[in-house]
């Protein structure tokens, strides 16, 4: 990843946070009303809805318990670089035509998703809403920012072949929730850089996937940090995000969590009863760090996950690699 290309995404991330704000308003009004749509019409429900009350060509599909649509369009990005408005409130009316139907079908669906791409550059936007939160939005159970973010945003390049191309992918609760926490994390992180360029904390690059093996479901989580603050304390604040999304929505469907902490080197591995036993005031920050944190493993993996070239190993672990983008 370049610099421009950095540059490129922090334009995206601001673009996004707007969108995110706009659609946590328009998500209010799409209440459910009965069962009006067949389960066997979920996708021409929603292409009709767009069509014929917002003017919008999309292409809908369900996959599993997943309902998604696709806009394109000629291009993603004014000439300034960032998302129109048009953009987000094209996105937004699209969110509410899946989420009406999702709301008044027969068939179960659990997750509604929005892409839109432009045929320019290949550029991609998602917004991924859970069923069941906007439910709860609509009884007034949850209030805007906590509905913002339990919204999943995220960015994508495909092939300019592909880009009329929908191929929808079945969204798990579990995967939601591992993308959620670490998207709250970068978001956590990222406040004082929209408030105060001066003051701005360090670039930070999270990732997050649950992993599902024959034995064990494992949220794992990893971090490229900057941050030059007490290592220790990030990693705690990470463990009680996730602790806090877990509680939140009652998932108790997992055998554990890890957090990777590639500059520092530092692992924390916890199993499922510990994390309930620090939510129910069982056991201190001091005890997490002393029974769980361990020496993890090298550098050198964090720049192939997060897609840098790996440099070589330096003799001092907490010096900042030569080739790590700039946050300008």
């Amino acid at each position: 990843m370049n610099k421009s290309q950095t540059k490129e995404g922090r334009g995206f991330f601001y673009s996004l946070c707007l969108l995110c704000f706009l659609f946590s308003i328009l998500c209010f009004t799409g209440c459910g009303r009965g069962r009006e749509y067949p389960a066997n019409q979920v996708p021409q429900s929603i292409e009709k809805i767009c069509k014929e009350e917002s003017e919008i060509s999309v292409t809908a599909r369900v996959v599993g318990k997943t309902a998604g649509a696709l806009i394109v369009i000629d291009s993603l990005l004014d000439s300034t670089g960032q998302v129109p408005k048009e953009v987000h409130e094209q996105m937004g009316k699209v969110m509410q035509a899946v989420t009406r139907v999702a709301l008044s079908t027969d068939l179960a669906i659990d997750f509604c998703v929005v892409s839109v791409r432009d045929r320019a550059q290949g550029n991609e936007l998602s917004i991924t809403r859970s069923v069941d939160d906007t439910r709860r939005a609509n009884a007034d159970a949850l209030g805007i920012e906590e509905s913002m973010n339990r919204t999943l945003f995220s960015q994508n390049k495909v092939p300019l072949t592909s880009v009329e191309t929908f191929v929808l992918k079945e969204v798990t609760l579990e995967n939601f929730l591992a993308e959620q926490i670490a998207q709250r994390i970068r978001l956590n992180y990222s406040h004082d850089t929209i408030a105060d360029e001066a003051s701005a904390k360090p670039f930070m690059l999270v990732d997050g996937n649950f992993v599902h093996s024959e034995k064990h479901r494992t949220f794992r989580f990893s971090i490229l940090s900057l941050k030059s603050e007490d290592p220790k304390a990030m990693v705690m604040d990470m463990f009680k995000t996730a602790g806090f999304v877990l509680r939140d929505y009652d998932f108790k469907g997992f055998d554990g969590m890890e957090i990777q902490d590639y500059m520092n080197r530092q692992k924390l591995v916890v199993n499922r009863q510990t994390i309930f036993d620090y939510q129910n005031h069982k056991i201190k920050d001091e005890d997490i760090l002393k029974k769980f944190l361990v020496e993890s493993s090298s550098i050198q993996d964090a720049f192939k996950l997060f897609g840098f070239a790996a440099p070589q190993e330096s003799s001092s672990p907490a010096a900042a690699p030569a080739s790590t983008p700039s946050t300008s």
